[in-house]
C-alpha cells in the first residue's frame, strides 16, 4: 500500500529531527541508517524530490564508500524508474571502478561470443550441493554482483544487446567463482533471459528453475520482482502465456508494496504483452487494466514505462474497434520509440506491436512491412521473433480477416 510507504516517510523524517545538530558525528550509525530508511520511503511513496535530497545528504555525510552503497544504488533505482538509463549506467559503472572493477567502454560481439558458452559450461561443471553451499563471505563482491545486475538493467536499455551479456557473464562467472549470495539468483536469471534459444531452451529452462528455487533461501522481495519479470522476458515463454500473465500481475502487486515500483511496472508491462498475444484477458477488461496502469504512472512517473504501456494500449484498442471509440490521443509515436537514448528495445515492441495489429485488421502489406523492420534490428534466436515469423506466415494463408473484433473472436480464431 502506497499509504505505508508514505506513512513510513513522515515517521522517518520525524525520527531524524529528533537528532541532535551534529548526528553524523556524534550518533553516526543510527544518522546512516535512519537516511537510508527515509530516502527508500520517500522514493516508494513518489516522494522523488526528497529521497534525492537525502541521497545526496547521505553520499556527503558518509564516511566511506561502503556506506554510501544503498544511496548510490537506489539513486540507480531512481534513474531506471524514471527513465534514465544513461545516468543508472554511469552510476553503476562509476561505483564499480571504485570497487576494484574493470569496466570496458565496449566490448567485441567476438568476447561475448566467447564468454556466453565459457559461462554455461561452468555453471554445468559448478553447480551443485557443494557449490550451494558455498556462502559467499565477501560483502564486496557481493555488492559487485549487484551493481553488476543493476548495470545489465540499465544497459538494457541504452547499449547494444551483446554490452548486456557481457555485463551478466561478469556477475554470473564471479559467483560461480565465489559461492551464492543474495544476488546470485536474479544474476543467473538474468543469464537464462539474454542466453535463450530454441537449441538451448530445456536447459536454459533447468538454469531459470533453479535459479527460482535458490531465491527462496534467500526470501528477499525486492529480487523476487525481479526474477519474475527476467523469467518471462526467457524460460518463461516456455510456459503457458496465460499462466504468465497471471504470474507477472501478482508480481506487480508484490513490487510496488514492496517499494520496487520499476520492476513492479515491468513485470504489469510484461504481463500485458502476454495478455495481449494468448487472448489471457478479455480486451474492455484489459484495456481497463492498461488504464489504470496509465494513471499510476503519472503518479509514479515513469515515462518510460509509460510509452510502453501507450503501445500495449492502442493494440488493444485497435482490436476492440480500430480505436474508433475506444482511442485516446496520447500514443507511442515512431520518433518516442526511436530515441537513441533508450537503445532498440521500445522500438522492437513498437515493430511487434504493428504487425500484431496489421495482421488482424487485414493490413498484410503494413503487416510485411514491420516484420522486416522487426528482423533488422532484433537479435535471432530471441523467443518474440518466432511469434513475429507465426504471424507473418499466417498471412499468407487464404483465411479470412476479423473485421469485428470481440474477446471470443479473438481467442478461439
Amino acid at each position: 500500500d502506497g499509504c505505508d510507504h508514505k506513512m513510513a516517510y513522515f515517521y522517518f523524517l520525524a525520527a531524524v529531527s529528533f537528532l541532535p545538530d551534529d548526528s553524523w558525528e556524534s550518533y553516526y550509525d543510527l544518522s546512516l541508517r535512519l537516511n537510508v530508511l527515509m530516502a527508500r520511503a520517500a522514493n516508494s511513496s513518489c516522494q522523488y524530490d526528497e529521497a534525492e535530497l537525502t541521497l545526496q545528504r547521505i553520499c556527503k555525510r558518509a564516511r566511506c564508500l561502503q556506506d554510501k552503497l544503498p544511496a548510490y544504488f537506489l539513486l540507480v533505482t531512481i534513474f531506471l524508474s524514471q527513465g534514465h538509463p544513461n545516468q543508472a549506467y554511469a552510476t553503476c559503472s562509476s561505483i564499480l571502478t571504485q570497487l576494484g572493477e574493470t569496466v570496458p567502454e565496449t566490448v567485441t560481439t567476438e568476447t561475448v561470443g566467447d564468454m556466453i558458452p565459457e559461462t554455461l559450461r561452468m555453471y554445468s561443471e559448478v553447480y551443485g550441493d557443494d557449490w550451494l553451499g558455498q556462502k559467499m563471505e565477501d560483502t564486496t563482491l557481493c555488492n559487485i554482483i549487484k551493481f553488476y545486475s543493476a548495470m545489465a538493467s540499465a544497459a538494457y536499455f541504452c547499449k547494444p544487446s551483446h554490452m548486456v551479456a557481457y555485463f551478466v557473464c561478469k556477475m554470473v562467472q564471479l559467483s560461480l567463482q565465489n559461492g551464492v549470495c543474495q544476488y546470485t539468483p536474479l544474476a543467473l536469471m538474468q543469464l537464462t533471459s539474454i542466453v535463450i534459444r530454441i537449441d538451448n531452451a530445456a536447459f536454459i529452462h533447468r538454469i531459470a528453475k533453479n535459479a527460482l528455487a535458490l531465491s527462496e533461501k534467500f526470501g528477499s522481495s525486492d529480487e523476487k520482482t525481479e526474477l519474475c519479470v527476467n523469467y518471462y522476458m526467457g524460460a518463461g515463454h516456455l510456459d503457458s502465456y496465460q499462466l504468465g500473465a497471471n504470474q507477472l500481475r501478482k508480481a506487480f502487486l508484490s513490487g510496488l508494496s514492496s517499494g520496487n515500483a520499476n520492476a513492479a511496472f515491468y513485470c504489469a508491462g510484461h504481463g500485458t504483452h502476454f495478455s495481449t498475444i494468448s487472448a489471457e484477458t478479455d480486451l474492455p477488461s484489459l484495456l481497463l487494466q492498461i488504464d489504470y496502469y496509465l494513471r499510476l504512472l503519472e503518479i509514479y512517473k515513469s515515462e518510460m514505462a509509460k510509452k510502453f504501456f501507450l503501445c500495449y494500449r492502442e493494440t488493444v484498442s485497435t482490436l476492440i474497434d480500430r480505436g474508433q471509440s475506444t482511442g485516446i490521443d496520447a500514443k507511442l509515436s515512431y520518433g518516442d520509440a526511436s530515441d537513441p537514448g533508450i537503445g532498440n528495445k521500445l522500438l522492437e515492441v513498437f515493430y511487434f506491436h504493428q504487425v500484431f495489429r496489421n495482421y488482424w485488421i487485414g493490413y498484410s502489406e503494413r503487416c510485411h512491412h514491420y516484420v522486416q523492420k522487426c528482423f533488422d534490428i532484433s537479435k535471432p534466436g530471441h523467443f518474440f521473433i518466432y511469434v513475429i515469423k507465426f504471424y507473418h506466415g499466417k498471412k499468407f494463408q487464404p483465411l479470412s480477416r476479423l473485421t469485428t473484433f470481440s474477446p471470443e473472436s479473438l481467442k478461439y480464431s
